[in-house]
């Protein structure tokens, strides 16, 4: 099994990051292959908006150091997308990831049953992480899943982790770590 898993925090040792690392370590320990990518040390840029792929090519045109995370989730069995929530969205460098994505999907694929280029069977586990308490910003996670479903992904899982800011402990992030340790021994084992 191959897990790729995109971090969008800036911060390494993040809420949202701790709790996909956990993702990562039990599927490592059942013997997947881990692929991280850190958005935050990588230099690329977000859609340009010049529908090449959409035309000639099948792949976003674009080559950057993002070319090798979409270039992976081909390849993926499990996708795994992480962020804290900032300012009401997820960080800007996670959705400029996501904005690249556009390159996954058919021209057409408003009106398909299959709008993604992706093979299929494909997992996902979307991530997500605030400081504010569960009432708070609850169209994320609807928002981002659905990138995830017009992906191809299915089963989806979200964690949702609320009520964690850059002052916690790991104590308070344990219930997001352990359901994310679960969710890698369902699919791996």
């Amino acid at each position: 099994m191959k897990v790729v898993t995109v971090l969008g925090s800036p911060r390494k040792k993040g809420n949202s990051n701790t709790i996909a690392m956990a993702f990562n370590e039990t599927a490592q320990s059942l013997g997947a292959e881990v692929q991280t990518f850190f958005l935050n040390k990588m230099d690329y840029k977000g859609c340009q908006g010049c529908g090449a792929c959409k035309g000639k090519v099948e792949r976003c045109v674009v080559r950057d150091d993002l070319t090798q995370v979409l270039d992976a989730m081909y390849e993926a069995d499990i996708v795994v997308v992480s962020s804290p929530v900032y300012f009401y969205d997820v960080s800007g460098q996670l959705k400029n990831f996501v904005d690249r994505t556009f390159s996954f999907f058919h021209p057409d694929f408003m009106e398909r049953p299959d709008p993604s280029r992706l093979p299929s069977g494909k997992k996902g586990l979307l991530i997500l992480a605030q400081g504010d308490t569960p009432e708070v910003h609850k169209d994320i996670p609807k928002k981002y899943d659905t990138f995830m479903a017009f992906w191809g992904l299915a089963p989806r899982q979200i964690i949702r982790a609320t009520d964690v800011s850059f002052e916690s402990t790991d104590a308070d992030r344990q219930v997001y770590v352990d359901q994310a340790r679960s969710i890698a021994r369902d699919w791996l084992s």
